[in-house]
């Protein structure tokens, strides 16, 4: 134990080992992984955007024959209107969405993908599938399989 006086505080070691504690592992891992995609984006002249501005710009692309509203990307994405504003007023002004307004009902805006949009998510995917790619590189086939196995099972036990 330490006191107010004692300048060397020695604390004994507690008598177990430390957990492996596999959240932690998980959470290092994905920050790795991320910083390999920034590399990859960057690479491929994907300027930097958050998570988010992909999973919507994704979204759009894949439902570009069928019209989208804001409302549709707040149920999808389980954000509030205030965000989705905020997200949607970045990305227009970026160029990647426009939103146009609806004669049947002016209150809504539809939103379409420019073509900035849709290249921007061509490249992001096109970063993803040789992460991908890199990411499988590392371990061999088998561990691939079992990896994916592991954590798709402790995805549905903490859902």
């Amino acid at each position: 134990m330490c006191d107010k006086k004692q300048t060397d505080c020695t604390h004994a070691d507690p008598p177990w080992d430390a957990p492996q504690v596999i959240p932690a592992q998980i959470r290092r891992v994905d920050n790795l992984i991320f910083r390999k995609i920034n590399q990859f984006t960057r690479a491929n002249g994907v300027e930097q955007a958050t998570p988010m501005h992909g999973w919507i710009l994704g979204y759009l692309y894949n439902h570009r024959d069928q019209p989208v509203y804001q409302r549709d990307i707040e149920r999808e994405f389980s954000i509030t209107r205030s965000t989705v504003t905020s997200i949607l007023q970045l990305m227009e002004r970026k160029g990647y969405i426009q939103r146009l307004s609806v004669t049947q009902d002016a209150r809504l805006k539809q939103l379409v993908l420019t073509r900035e949009g849709a290249d921007f998510h061509e490249k992001t995917v096109l970063s993803f599938h040789q992460m991908d790619e890199y990411v499988t590189g590392l371990l061999t086939e088998e561990e691939n399989a079992q990896l994916l196995r592991l954590l798709n099972k402790l995805r549905e036990k903490l859902q």
